[in-house]
């Protein structure tokens, strides 16, 4: 049996597949909390516009009650936030807005929303909710060090795309079976947690491969661009590159669809990583971890 003709039919005897196999599944081990946590604080990013719309007090209900306005607001505000500085103001201009004030006590800017029509504080601008997804959005930026975190998350982006080919490669089961990894069937000889994290392997895939390849551009940028000027200069062939390039970091930052049904599709599709992540685990532990304590 030649090469390519035991690839195509039993796969799972190829040293090739053998290798690969042990190379995506110990890059899933180490990289494992990195994407986890990466994937979650992408999610967080995105999640990040409806929380403010969910969190932020800065509605009112309007009543019956004449609204403070002028040197009345200022005076009712200044007793409500007694013992604060009160600075930047800005005035609803729409009745169910509520008037925004930032606060200053020892050096600190407090951002708030005050209630025009009751006279009452109705909280901070940025309560622990926005707070909480802020901070996990800078961890899916820099990882909370800054450019080395930039660097990291390159690196990331490197390794992240080896995974995802050599999970697709490990995805073939030759041509008897090819078609098991592309659906969940009920009464099938697998485990569906096998099934699962086939299955959307193999139909994320461009999404990965987007995500790991436009991280590479935004760690290395230093690099990448030079390379593609030099491409472009030398060949004309290389002239869509960078387009390209452009097209991976547009879908890394879900800029392609508009709408609310658009913004929610993207935000489950950040889960997948995690997913994956936590099937992967199950299947290794299953077959590897509890396989050892069976034989000990």
């Amino acid at each position: 049996m030649n090469s390519l003709y035991q690839w195509m039919q039993a796969p799972q005897t190829h040293w090739l597949r053998k290798l690969l196999f042990q190379l995506h599944l110990w890059l899933g081990i180490g990289l494992g909390l990195y994407i986890l946590a990466i994937s979650l604080s992408g999610s967080a990013l995105l999640l990040k516009w409806p929380f403010y719309g969910w969190f932020e007090p800065k509605h009112v209900e309007p009543t019956e009650a004449i609204p403070l306005e002028g040197e009345a607001l200022r005076e009712r505000m200044a007793a409500v936030y007694a013992g604060y500085e009160l600075g930047f103001t800005t005035t609803a201009s729409e009745p169910t807005d509520a008037t925004y004030i930032v606060l200053q006590k020892d050096g600190e800017y407090i951002p708030h929303y005050f209630n025009q029509y009751t006279g009452e504080d109705i909280g901070p601008a940025h309560p622990w909710q926005i707070k909480t997804i802020q901070w996990l959005a800078d961890v899916h930026d820099d990882l909370l060090i800054g450019d080395k975190g930039v660097k990291i998350n390159g690196v990331g982006g490197i390794l992240f795309v080896l995974m995802t080919l050599t999970g697709f490669m490990i995805w073939w089961q030759g041509r008897k079976r090819w078609y098991e990894g592309l659906m969940i069937k009920r009464h099938s000889k697998r485990l569906f947690i096998w099934q699962l994290h086939s299955f959307i392997g193999f139909w994320s895939l461009f999404l990965m491969f987007a995500w790991g390849v436009s991280a590479i551009q935004i760690g290395f940028p230093e690099y990448i661009y030079p390379a593609i000027e030099w491409l472009r200069s030398g060949a004309t062939a290389f002239i869509p590159l960078d387009e390209s390039l452009r097209f991976l970091r547009r879908v890394h930052f879900a800029r392609y669809g508009e709408g609310t049904w658009a913004n929610w599709l993207w935000i489950i599709a950040s889960f997948i990583p995690t997913i994956l992540f936590i099937s992967g685990f199950i299947l290794w532990w299953k077959r590897v971890i509890l396989k050892q304590k069976r034989v000990e």
